[in-house]
């Protein structure tokens, strides 16, 4: 009888390690395979620029909520064919089903990410801003560890650039990685402990902007692995910036927009609100700079001149980037609404409330909008249909 009870139990305990074991595995078929629809980073493209030229027509209506175990960084999901990508404080990678919303599996990656990982030549890269892994390659076909790095960490999201990838770590070294070995290429210190928060920016075919919490912007050309000019905005930053055309958008935590030349880091223009007033990362409209502040505004302006186009007030903070999706802009606020605006007139048009605050960038996938909200929640939202609204809760126990 023990004999048999123990055999029962071994089975039983067998069975849960093969369970989990499969939970714990992400993979693709074909991941390096990218389309126009796929969301391989936060704001979309390493432009940042958290614009959609498609349609997406409110109302919207839920259509499944997933349950990824526990809060998020400031950057959205990603989308890579069928399934979402998102990561948590836990140090955790969730895959959802994008149909459904079931979990497709999950792992255990690291301790806490706070930039956004980058899905980059078949791999999802992870930075990692604490414990013993800093940066991990997860290749997304074999659904396995390809390389890991120790060290200093990074809390900002990559960049993938020809075969490497690219992101400044917690005492402000911009450090390239090879893809296939992880062996680190080349570095470059560009503000010695100093910290950043705002990930970096594609500002042309060959470099990108970095900037530090004190708003020190820093031009580097990715190929020569030179600085190719520096600007002070005498301002702290902590969102980040956008490319716009030429021109690279800004926002600073006392009230200022600032917009310079990509090439030559130039001001274009500069709006300055009041000092106190934090402002938050920009969204890119063909016609538009769109931003919320915390001082419960919206507000729009002419990218060429920086006039103030229209501002709406909220009751509560707008600390999430907005979302431009053709003529319509969605902004989420830290009291648990969702808004969607028209992009011409700053007029509110829907708005829902949804469970918990809404302080992470938002995406867009397969005509769907894609919600982080506090303290674990993924949301999707499709246009409203006459057919019940399907809810899927998903994530490990």
């Amino acid at each position: 009888m023990r004999i048999r009870m123990f055999r029962y139990a071994a089975i039983v305990l067998w069975v849960a390690v093969v369970l989990v074991a499969g939970c714990q595995t992400i993979q693709f078929d074909r991941p390096h395979i990218l389309s126009e629809s796929d969301w391989p980073t936060d704001g979309r493209d390493d432009a940042r620029s958290r614009f959609v030229d498609a349609s997406l027509m409110p109302p919207l209506e839920l259509a499944w909520k997933y349950n990824a175990n526990a809060g998020f960084s400031r950057a959205s999901a990603l989308r890579l064919q069928d399934r979402i990508l998102v990561g948590n404080r836990k140090g955790e990678i969730h895959a959802v089903d994008l149909e459904t919303g079931g979990g497709r599996g999950f792992k255990q990656l690291g301790e806490t990410i706070e930039g956004s990982a980058l899905v980059y030549e078949g791999s999802v890269y992870v930075p990692l801003a604490w414990g013993r892994r800093t940066l991990v390659a997860y290749d997304l076909a074999a659904g396995a560890i390809r390389w890991q790095q120790r060290g200093v960490p990074f809390a900002t999201a990559l960049l993938g650039h020809a075969d490497q990838i690219l992101g400044v770590d917690l005492e402000g070294t911009l450090r390239a990685f090879d893809v296939d070995s992880g062996n680190e290429a080349w570095s470059l210190a560009l503000a010695p402990f100093q910290t950043f928060k705002a990930s970096p920016v594609r500002a042309s075919a060959s470099s990108a902007a970095f900037v530090d919490v004190k708003g020190r912007v820093y031009n580097v050309d990715l190929d020569e692995r030179t600085l190719l000019w520096t600007k002070e905005l005498h301002a702290p930053v902590y969102e980040t910036p956008a490319l716009a055309g030429e021109h690279i958008v800004l926002t600073t935590t006392r009230g200022g927009v600032y917009v310079l030349h990509a090439g030559t880091g130039t001001t274009i223009w500069a709006w300055h609100g009041r000092e106190t007033i934090r402002m938050g990362a920009p969204a890119i409209g063909p016609s538009s700079v769109v931003v919320g502040a915390t001082d419960g505004y919206v507000r729009s302006f002419d990218p060429s001149s920086g006039a103030l186009q229209w501002e709406t007030p909220f009751p509560d903070v707008v600390s999430a980037p907005p979302l431009i999706v053709g003529e319509h802009v969605f902004v989420g606020t830290l009291g648990t609404s969702l808004q969607s605006l028209n992009a011409g007139t700053g007029e509110v048009v829907w708005r829902t409330e949804v469970d918990g605050r809404i302080k992470s960038a938002m995406a867009i996938a397969d005509g769907g909008l894609l919600v982080l909200t506090e303290p674990r929640w993924v949301l999707y939202f499709r246009p409203t249909r006459d057919e019940s609204i399907q809810q899927a809760e998903g994530g490990t126990p």
